[in-house]
């Protein structure tokens, strides 16, 4: 067994923004947007100041559904399989629910709208995050978000959004033994909690849509990523800094072309990943 993080590279770009933003579709709207995303990288980011030449590149594949449940409430799924030259499958995927309480409209001023999402990601099939190519750290996750928007009356639109993502996955006793065996002074971490926040600006217009984004997250606790050393993948604490931004048309509404990209930059037990993707939306 080798323990190298191939698809830790993709830690952060498996929760890029999330799934919950600050639009709801509307009472009986189903939108689907499936996607494909270049992925490469040349560094990876261990512990603070520590960085290693690592290259990697992969593909992935996600579906993202989202539906009005009402005029206030929105349902959402994800899911991703990823492709790499180690090892390809499904990776995470999620369900989760918007609530917007809140979207008071100012005279002159434009509309604010406060959301709160939460739901839960898990993995979507029975992978070693052990091995060498596995995928993501089988992660168990609740987000707990609040979301803050202001649509501007020329349509403009600010956000910014955080929250707490707490971890129910556990480290398997079998799996603490392998490393043990390997180290016998290996002392186990339980994979750490996150928080996240991002600020994000766009334009949405009738045939045509663009944003700005930028996302910090940070981990509390978790073990470190060392070149060599037998560990856990799924108890690193993954943190960083990304941005990106996101082309959208459509001449009718109702089907339109997606081309966006986003760059980690820094961070901790992952890498300084480049992804650019292509998708269709599709609304019902």
């Amino acid at each position: 067994m080798r323990f190298i993080p191939v698809l830790l590279f993709l830690a952060s770009l498996a929760h890029a923004q999330g799934p919950l933003d600050g639009y709801l579709k509307g009472k009986g709207v189903f939108n689907l947007v499936p996607n494909f995303s270049f992925n490469s990288a040349d560094r990876y980011f261990g512990a603070p100041g520590e960085t290693y030449d690592i290259p990697f590149n992969g593909n992935t594949l996600s579906v993202f559904g989202e539906y009005g449940l009402t005029e206030k409430i929105d349902l959402v799924a994800t899911g991703a399989y990823v492709f790499t030259s180690v090892r390809s499958g499904l990776q995470d995927g999620g369900l989760f629910v918007k609530y917007r309480p809140i979207y008071h409209e100012f005279p002159k001023a434009g509309k604010l709208a406060v959301l709160f999402g939460t739901g839960i990601s898990f993995p979507l099939s029975d992978y070693e995050p052990t091995a060498e190519g596995a995928i993501g750290q089988k992660a168990m996750m609740a987000p707990l978000r609040l979301l803050l928007q202001w649509e501007l009356p020329f349509g403009l639109f600010l956000h910014a959004s955080g929250g707490y993502n707490i971890r129910f996955d556990e480290l398997k006793a079998d799996d603490v033994a392998a490393i043990t065996a390997l180290r016998p002074d290996f002392n186990p971490e339980q994979p750490p909690d996150h928080s996240t926040f991002l600020l994000k600006t766009g334009f949405p217009a009738k045939h045509f849509y663009v944003d700005g984004w930028v996302e910090w997250q940070k981990a509390y606790g978790g073990s470190d990523y060392a070149p060599g050393v037998p560990d856990l993948p799924q108890a690193y604490g993954v943190s960083y800094t990304q941005t990106g931004g996101t082309l959208y048309y459509s001449d009718n509404g109702r089907t339109g072309y997606i081309l966006s990209g986003a760059y980690t930059f820094q961070g901790r037990n992952t890498s300084d990943v480049v992804r650019a993707t292509l998708g269709m939306s599709f609304s019902f």
